[in-house]
């Protein structure tokens, strides 16, 4: 009765947070118990890579507790605009063997690298990213790029960061791949900046992972023709989709056979209206941050007010869902909050050049070869269900060969657990060459209703 009488005492601000926070570790800690928490001690044969990486590629130190923030960490620092310039996307700079955690009490039973590699960002600008490689005991010819919905605006919540302490919230997902056999990259899709929400910056950091991952893996393991899928959830989706959308034209030669995707952004304008002054208001204030970053034409000075601007900076060291990193959550901290008390003008969605930042972010700008399964919670409070099934349509029309879309059930965070199964097995079966089921004839039914 003590603890309930110091709870009904709290604010209801304070109250709403403790209960969020409750429910996400809740939701973690039965999947923790579904999982079995079969984790085994971490492998350490850590063999050498490919002679041209070893040749070529710095070798850095297994990195030792207490670990380095990525921006004290001479592993993830940015080379000399020459040395960018000069190596092509997907190239292999340094790697380091690691020893992965999970949840802080449990080792990964995957031998676990690092690989720093080029690519770009959404301008074109020649950059360094992180990835880090597991591959299981017995790796089949498999390889998930798995992208991480970290949703930060802080580099202490990149996945090569929390791999290392087991602050991963998302290990039990791709857990299910290693036990497959599956080789898994995780990139640190953002990029040095954490621009969240940026397309095509995530998309090209996806893609080169891909690369690098093939180049450093000994070609029995994986080579450039074994068959890659892509599998995220929320942000990881919309990262997942765009290195869809983009890879025929960006990296044509990886052989892309399949792609899931849980719960994204399907439209950002709506699901920036969606969550303002709801419970996920959070969210629409990162991205602002996220694409303030991306893009110079964001002219924050001009479109925020005084409280606005230290609102940004505020968030501007968060993480969204990250509540093993003990990083600040802008969906706690600003829940039911309103977009217009910060700024200077009355919608800032109407402001032309957020318009056509939200235009060249959208998801749906094109089609691409591999069969999609697309899964998106009923209950969802993000992005509203008739967003989700008109994006499945978007994409059918696009050219998509295959689109398979499920509601899932729950709410965005409990959706995650409920189809990742599915989604693994959605996968497998397109690993195996099995053909895809296909709802195509059913979604686009939905575009040709008139409004």
């Amino acid at each position: 009765m003590a603890g309930f009488a110091v709870f009904s005492e709290l604010g209801s601000g304070a109250r709403l947070r403790l209960c969020l926070r409750s429910l996400r570790l809740h939701i973690l800690c039965l999947a923790l118990l579904g999982s079995g928490c079969a984790w085994q001690p971490p492998a350490r044969d850590f063999s050498v890579p490919p002679q041209p990486i070893a040749d070529t590629s710095a070798r850095f130190a297994q990195p030792d507790a207490p670990f380095s923030e990525p921006d004290n960490d001479a592993f993830h620092a940015q080379p000399s605009p020459a040395e960018l310039a000069a190596s092509a996307p997907g190239t292999v700079l340094r790697y380091r063997p690691i020893s992965p955690e999970a949840y802080y009490f449990f080792g990964v039973n995957a031998r676990a690298w690092q690989v720093a590699y080029t690519t770009a960002d959404g301008d074109g600008r020649p950059q360094v990213d992180v990835a880090t490689i597991l591959v299981p005991d017995a790796p089949q010819p498999r390889l998930l790029s798995y992208q991480v919905a970290y949703d930060a605006l802080t580099r202490r919540c990149a996945p090569s960061y929390e791999i290392l302490s087991g602050s991963m919230v998302e290990h039990m997902l791709m857990d299910k791949a290693l036990r497959r056999g599956w080789v898994v990259v995780i990139p640190d899709y953002e990029g040095p900046q954490a621009q969240f929400l940026a397309g095509r910056n995530s998309g090209q950091g996806v893609l080169d992972g891909i690369r690098a991952a093939q180049a450093f893996l000994p070609d029995t393991w994986v080579d450039t023709e074994t068959p890659v899928a892509l599998w995220g959830y929320s942000g990881g989706a919309f990262a997942s989709l765009w290195a869809a959308e983009i890879a025929a034209d960006y990296a044509p030669t990886i052989p892309l056979v399949g792609v899931a995707a849980g719960g994204p952004p399907a439209h950002l304008a709506s699901s920036a209206e969606s969550v303002n002054g709801g419970i996920f208001a959070g969210m629409y204030f990162a991205a602002v941050v996220g694409l303030s970053r991306a893009y110079d034409s964001i002219d924050t000075e001009k479109l925020m007010n005084t409280d606005g601007r230290e609102m940004l900076a505020d968030v501007g060291e968060s993480c969204i869902g990250q509540e093993l990193a003990w990083v600040k959550d802008p969906v706690l901290s600003y829940a039911f909050n309103d977009m217009q008390d910060y700024t200077t003008v009355d919608n800032l969605l109407d402001v032309p050049v957020i318009k056509k930042v939200i235009a060249e972010n959208r998801l749906g700008q094109k089609g691409f070869g591999a069969p999609l399964f697309y899964y998106h919670a009923i209950f969802d409070q993000v992005t509203p269900r008739e967003d989700a099934k008109t994006l499945a349509a978007t994409y059918c029309a696009a050219g998509v060969p295959a689109v398979s879309f499920n509601y899932a059930l729950g709410e965005h965070i409990s959706a995650a657990l409920t189809h990742a199964s599915a989604a693994v097995d959605y996968l497998a079966d397109r690993f195996d060459g099995k053909s895809p089921p296909n709802e195509c004839a059913q979604l686009m039914e939905r575009l040709d209703r008139p409004e």
